[in-house]
């Protein structure tokens, strides 16, 4: 028997020209399949000029609250993305009594408490598989496969602008070409802040987070992007046998959330190591589960529509409204992590400077794991340092010290040590 649902799709832009196309391309093949068949009864957008191109001129409208009055219509697709008009959108949506679908990210993250809290209230589901990963099926992994256990981890590569500059550099190239290639091939906006800072990444675990451990968090994770990089490190890293990716990283421990965004050392052994170019990947630790490994690609037109068109789908056969729970959950504090890490620092190319900095490392009780001076370029000697695990806390203190020695000419870095399967 074919169960028909009816589509009502607000933006036109990249993703919703995606949807647009698969249903104008593979309705049959879904109905088939699924026994589910998608009519596409109207579509909204400020731009007509996209809907002549689309061929679904006669069912645009400029105004969204036609689509909400449209009897017809049973699930309202958001694809506008940002925080405004798309929250009003959606949640008049859900006050209209219709299901909603989005690939809206920001606007979960900023307002997903809202929203779910709504959509309960009003009986209606809203699904946002191509939110988080493209198309990895990150979120129904983690609101039904995990459903019965409890998750107490996941590290994430959640934005693929990022990792495909950190490839490229990788391979040779500095920060600034290896942006530029990722802009040249549409990978990275002209402006990539929001991506190279880590932000895009954060929203995305700050939304993981919330659904893994059923959280409501007061404050944003620490974030921090790939900006300050150098090539200098990454060859570094890859000569220790490590690679380096922007990790999404969310723990739970003794009533706290580790949640956290920053540029991370994963050695060979690590399945994130190989993860290269545009593709996304996530780690998920359960109790009862163990671990489990996706990885796809993160982004683009017609892989994140798929996904919200698998949503849509979705929404023909469920039987229940998604029962979605947030219990006021604590940030860990950022200086009482623990991890390994790498500490570079250039010294004056004299006696005593090693000594000192080790001195340091004594007074703030962090035990090393290993120590190598690498190339001498004029006066300077670059000598890098493993760490044993240690906190944040210690590790700034002892940044502070060294920066403060008169043999320390070149300030120290450190990055994070992650010892991932």
């Amino acid at each position: 028997m074919v169960r028909e649902i009816n589509v009502g799709l607000v933006g036109l832009g990249t993703i919703g020209s995606g949807v647009v196309e698969i249903l104008q391309t593979n309705s049959k093949l879904i109905e088939k399949r699924t026994g589910v068949k998608i009519n596409l009864v109207a579509v909204c957008d400020k731009f007509t000029e996209r809907a002549k191109q689309l061929k679904v001129n006669d069912i645009c409208v400029s105004d969204y609250k036609l689509l909400l009055k449209n009897k017809k219509i049973n699930v309202i697709v958001e694809l506008i993305g940002g925080y405004e008009p798309a929250r009003t959108i959606i949640m008049d949506a859900i006050k209209a009594k219709k299901h909603v679908v989005t690939a809206n990210k920001a606007v979960l993250a900023k307002h997903g408490y809202e929203i779910f809290s709504s959509a309960q209230k009003n009986k209606v589901n809203v699904l946002f598989e191509a939110s988080v990963g493209g198309c990895i099926p990150i979120i129904r992994t983690i609101e039904e496969s995990f459903s019965s256990d409890n998750i107490n981890c996941i590290y994430g590569i959640l934005n693929g602008t990022t990792n495909f500059i950190l490839t490229r550099m990788n391979e040779g190239m500095s920060y600034e070409v290896a942006l530029k290639k990722a802009q040249e091939l549409g990978f990275a906006e002209r402006d990539p802040t929001f991506d190279v800072e880590g932000k895009d990444a954060a929203q995305k675990m700050f939304l993981l987070a919330s659904l893994a451990f059923d959280a409501k968090f007061a404050s944003e994770p620490f974030t921090c992007g790939i900006t300050n990089l150098t090539k200098k490190d990454m060859d570094y890293a890859k000569e220790l046998g490590y690679s380096i990716k922007l990790l999404a990283i969310a723990k739970k421990e003794n009533g706290e959330v580790e949640l956290r965004i920053q540029p991370s050392m994963v050695p060979k052994s690590s399945l994130f190591y190989g993860v290269n170019n545009e593709v996304n990947a996530v780690l998920l630790s359960g109790k009862q589960t163990g671990e489990i490994f996706l990885s796809g690609k993160g982004a683009g037109k017609l892989p994140t529509a798929t996904v919200v068109v698998t949503d849509i789908i979705e929404l023909a056969s469920r039987t229940r409204v998604a029962q979605r729970f947030f219990q006021n959950a604590k940030i860990k504090p950022l200086s009482n992590t623990i991890s390994k890490y790498y500490f570079r620092v250039g010294l004056l190319d004299q006696p005593g400077g090693l000594a000192a900095v080790a001195k340091i490392f004594a007074e703030e009780k962090i035990s090393i794991s290993g120590c190598e001076q690498k190339e001498i370029s004029g006066e300077i000697v670059p000598v890098v340092f493993i760490t044993h695990k240690a906190t944040q806390g210690q590790m700034d203190a002892a940044v502070k010290k060294c920066n403060a020695l008169a043999c320390v000419k070149d300030k120290v870095v450190i990055i994070r040590i992650e010892d991932l399967k």
